[in-house]
């Protein structure tokens, strides 16, 4: 007898390589540097293929019931 298939919403927690942009106004680079902690940045781009991966939960989709859960990454 075959199982039944049901849908599960997965999150997978990573380490994510990204490039982070900004456009900041300032007076030099120094002063452009400090102030991208008070900002948001204008674009991400991820670099999908240096990824880790940290920790998978599976839930049941439409709901917060944990089916399962592991922890990937060791080091």
């Amino acid at each position: 007898m075959k199982k039944e298939k049901k849908y599960y919403d997965v999150k997978l927690e990573v380490y994510l390589p990204a490039v982070i942009s900004y456009r900041i106004l300032a007076e030099d680079a120094a002063q452009a540097e400090s102030l991208i902690k008070n900002i948001a940045p204008v674009g991400v781009k991820y670099k999908l293929a240096g990824k880790k991966d940290l920790k998978i939960t599976v839930y049941e989709s439409g709901s917060t019931i944990i089916r399962f859960i592991k922890n990937i990454f060791r080091g």
